[in-house]
């Protein structure tokens, strides 16, 4: 059951990803890239779960989660900094981004994560993840889980537009769900929880899509005029 759950989820990733770049190629907004490549880490991280679960976690596959887990969540921060913030800030910020991981990705395999346990123990952060490779993880977690939740609420209260609110709902979702497994609570929450934090997600990015095409089309009835 969780292993469909999770194979469930990647593919409403896949979907998800392809209909953003579908819109980035008709509309290249950087958010619409960013959330792209966001929903492509959380495709391979979610399938890397799907085809483990059953068993134990080794080494090259959990080093591929640790690497989707982290910047899934630091990539979908880039988007939303693009809806929330200047742009010279949201630059700067896609930079820092793109940085770690960078460093996050060498770093896992030059000091490897301690592989002991179980999957349900390594998912609950217990051995796992080491070093440098923990430090650039918990950063890029932690700064992108907070970067989407406030940069959604100040775009929602900048704008009053209520698709922010679904994103910052979104994201919440998923990270209580990643919170509620580390914890121990059912495994099952993991996938359920991220696939209600996906498709929230994915109805902000719908609903502001939508926003765009009426403001789009407004202004060019009142420039018509």
């Amino acid at each position: 059951m969780v292993e469909a759950l999770f194979w469930a989820a990647a593919l409403l990733a896949v979907i998800f990803a392809l209909a953003l770049m579908s819109r980035y190629q008709q509309h290249p907004a950087p958010f619409y890239l960013w959330w792209t490549f966001s929903f492509v880490f959380y495709t391979l991280a979610y399938i890397v779960e799907a085809i483990t679960v059953g068993t134990h976690w080794t080494l090259v596959p959990y080093q591929l989660y640790i690497i989707a887990s982290a910047t899934l969540v630091g990539t979908m921060s880039v988007g939303t900094s693009y809806l929330a913030f200047p742009k010279t800030i949201a630059h700067s910020y896609a930079g820092l981004i793109t940085a770690l991981f960078a460093v996050l990705a060498v770093s896992v395999f030059v000091t490897p994560p301690v592989m002991q346990g179980s999957w349900l123990a390594l998912n609950g952060g217990k051995g796992g993840i080491v070093g440098l490779t923990q430090v650039m993880y918990i950063i890029m977690a932690s700064l992108g889980g907070t970067i989407v939740v406030i940069g959604a609420l100040w775009s929602w209260w900048k704008t009053r537009r209520y698709y922010n609110l679904l994103i910052a709902a979104g994201a919440i979702a998923a990270g209580v769900g990643g919170t509620l497994a580390s914890q121990g609570v059912a495994l099952g929450i993991l996938p359920l929880m991220n696939i209600v934090g996906l498709v929230l997600i994915f109805l902000g990015y719908v609903y502001s899509r939508s926003s765009q095409q009426g403001r789009s089309k407004s202004q060019s009835a009142a420039g018509s005029r």
